[in-house]
């Protein structure tokens, strides 16, 4: 990446949901760093709420699976109910096995 495309905001905008502040804050300062416009969702009802705001805008969502209320999968149909072609990376602190079983891929 070129200085030029590492100012604030120019590398594109990301959409952060994650409901543990401390990872949410690390991840978005570095993203911030590379370039990223980034947009933080503490759980899955304001990450679908500040979607819908920024649709046009967000290239990609960073998504915790585990988050509390609204679950990282719920949002995950609701973004894609949205809009189909959105580009999703699922994200978790849990180990494989769980996520499987959270997942159903288990």
């Amino acid at each position: 990446m070129s200085t030029a495309q590492i100012k604030a905001g120019t590398a594109g905008t990301v959409l952060m949901v994650e409901d543990e502040t401390t990872l949410r804050v690390a991840v978005a300062c570095m993203l911030r760093r590379r370039g990223f416009s980034v947009i933080e969702a503490e759980d899955g009802l304001a990450g679908v709420d500040l979607y819908l705001a920024h649709q046009t805008e967000v290239e990609l969502v960073l998504l915790d699976v585990n988050l509390p209320g609204m679950s990282g999968l719920d949002v995950l149909k609701t973004l894609v109910g949205i809009r189909p072609d959105v580009k999703v990376i699922l994200t978790s602190a849990c180990s494989k096995d769980i996520l499987a079983s959270t997942t159903g891929d288990g």
